[in-house]
């Protein structure tokens, strides 16, 4: 990730519930344990070639019970198993959705997505925006694209990043 500029918390949890229009507290789960690691940084970021590899989705194990995940958590891994759906149900229909209006207006939904690591060099969890970084990725339209990003060594124990150690 290329580091466009440090960044304050209050901006990205501002950001947040902006994209998701509720109350960052709301999804106290995710958030709550990213308080408690007092040496995390947020910066501003753009995504470049290198890093596209180095991205997972969120360990949420719903993506398993739609086989979104299979064999991991890698974005990559995602967004083929994605391109092979009917786009019917769940979240497939869902990113479906999302790719349709990427297609119609890039700027018709918010692409700063919200990733943590625990070192500058990744592998990069995605914890906001997993279904818009997938229609995004198989648009061809993530790299390039500016992320917020919080790093913090604590990440090797957060919950939703436990899936990115599982390689």
């Amino acid at each position: 990730m290329k580091i466009l500029k440090k960044i304050a918390q209050r901006e990205v949890f501002s950001h947040w519930e902006t994209v998701e229009k509720i109350s960052i507290w709301n999804r106290q789960d995710i958030v709550f344990p990213l308080l408690a690691y007092n040496d995390l940084t947020w910066s501003l970021c753009q995504v470049e070639d290198i890093d596209f590899d180095k991205i997972y989705i969120c360990s949420s194990d719903d993506w398993l019970d739609e086989s979104l995940c299979v064999p991991d958590f890698r974005l990559a891994s995602v967004i083929e198993n994605y391109k092979k759906s009917d786009f019917s149900q769940g979240k497939y229909q869902n990113i479906k959705a999302k790719e349709d209006i990427f297609i119609k207006d890039t700027k018709g939904l918010d692409t700063k997505l919200i990733l943590v690591a625990d070192n500058p060099e990744g592998p990069y969890t995605l914890i906001e925006g997993c279904k818009r970084s997938v229609a995004l990725g198989k648009l061809g339209k993530l790299v390039s694209s500016k992320v917020y990003v919080g790093i913090s060594a604590g990440i090797k124990t957060y919950f939703w990043a436990r899936h990115m150690y599982e390689r």
